[in-house]
């Protein structure tokens, strides 16, 4: 059996767009980011309104500390009451979501129109979004034109391309194709994801254009090369119809399943390696140790060996059924990579019954135990998930720290 190195095909995106963004200059955010948690959490507690807010998103990210979005959003309506505009756009975002609070768009849309009325893009284009989408139960469309203009004339790219959706569909603006191409153009010009899906549907349609079916390709391209499913989707009707390229069903069938139509709802994740780890032996001899480490409780040679099991394609139930117990023993002890693992199998339900919840436990878990991007893997596999769920997932990590 030969080792090899796997390599995550996890798609873009993020649980939420929530941006870092305060009263602070850039200089000083970055010095409070290097500052030690103790002492962060002192000036929090001494009243400082900036490290309250750089305090409650290093909870958000998890940086440094175990992830806990309920202490985040504490942190949080503390600095937003003293004005932070920061940290009151975070909170709106935080009601919005129901991430560590109970929702309520009410509130939602209270704190982000207090943080957009400084104007910064940002937070024009986080409020405009919300109302758009009805936040409190209603749409005002009109209103968040009004706000993505705004944000679209201080350089903000996703307002500009969601200002020109609103023009495309004419809601709460007057219908105007020209003014929509337009708007797609720009951002499409800077490879700007969205936009250049948006903008190939009107060539694919011929909306306001001239029918262009291999402009539209090439656009959709551009967009499913950058992680967006519904562009994959787009391409994927392309090549199954022979629309500005030659009929290609397989290719099709595969951009459909990672566009997430097909009955597969996207790329599976699979097990990582911790790159500051040697590779293991996997010579006779050397698979014979690592059975014999990992046998008499080496939690390194544990992990190690699970990971070989998880190699094979494949991976039969026995393997997978061994691998989870070799990683649970791992992750018990301390182990990152076991617990990062771990988490993935229980999001994949592989060798376990599958469980959203105790997955981005472990990975929140691993990713303060110091394994690399065991937090980034989380919030791409949370996506999955509800916010009752993370909520829960979080909540049981800090539990299990607290008995640590």
């Amino acid at each position: 059996m030969t080792a090899r190195r796997m390599v995550r095909g996890i798609a873009a995106g993020a649980l939420i767009a929530l941006m870092l963004a305060g009263t602070t200059g850039a200089q000083d955010a970055a010095e409070w980011d290097r500052l030690p948690t103790e002492q962060l959490q002192q000036a929090a507690q001494s009243g400082s309104v900036d490290a309250q807010f750089a305090l409650a998103v290093r909870y958000h990210n998890g940086r440094g500390v175990l992830q806990n979005f309920a202490r985040a959003a504490k942190l949080f309506k503390i600095a937003a009451e003293q004005g932070h505009a920061g940290a009151q756009n975070r909170l709106g975002q935080y009601y919005y979501s129901g991430l560590g609070l109970s929702r309520d768009g009410g509130l939602a849309l209270k704190w982000l129109a207090a943080a957009a009325a400084t104007n910064d893009p940002q937070f024009l284009y986080d409020y405009a979004a919300a109302l758009e989408n009805g936040a409190d139960g209603t749409s005002d469309p009109a209103k968040a034109a009004e706000l993505y203009a705004m944000a679209a004339e201080r350089g903000h790219e996703d307002a500009t391309v969601s200002l020109g959706v609103l023009y495309q569909n004419g809601l709460g603006v007057e219908k105007d194709l020209g003014r929509a191409l337009e708007l797609y153009q720009g951002p499409a010009s800077r490879d700007h994801a969205r936009a250049l899906n948006n903008l190939g549907l009107l060539y694919a349609r011929g909306t306001g254009v001239a029918q262009d079916y291999e402009r539209a390709v090439d656009l959709f391209s551009r967009a499913a090369e950058q992680g967006l499913t519904v562009a994959m989707t787009n391409l994927a009707v392309m090549y199954e119809n022979g629309f500005g390229v030659e009929v290609n069903e397989p290719l099709a069938t595969e951009l459909y399943r990672k566009g997430g139509r097909g009955g597969d709802a996207g790329t599976r994740t699979i097990p990582v390696y911790d790159a500051r780890l040697l590779a293991p032996d996997t010579s006779d001899e050397g698979l014979n140790l690592l059975r014999q480490a990992a046998q008499a409780g080496d939690p390194v040679a544990q992990f190690q060996l699970a990971w070989l099991l998880l190699q094979q394609e494949p991976a039969q139930f026995q393997d997978l059924q061994s691998a989870v117990w070799l990683l649970r023993q791992a992750a018990e002890a301390g182990l990152a990579p076991a617990m990062a693992n771990l988490g993935i199998l229980y999001f994949e339900g592989l060798g376990v019954p599958q469980d959203y919840a105790l997955g981005h436990m472990w990975l929140i878990l691993a990713g303060t135990a110091g394994m690399p991007d065991a937090i980034s893997i989380s919030s791409d596999l949370s996506a999955r998930m509800s916010p009752m769920q993370i909520n829960e997932a979080q909540e049981m990590a800090a539990k299990r720290a607290r008995l640590k």
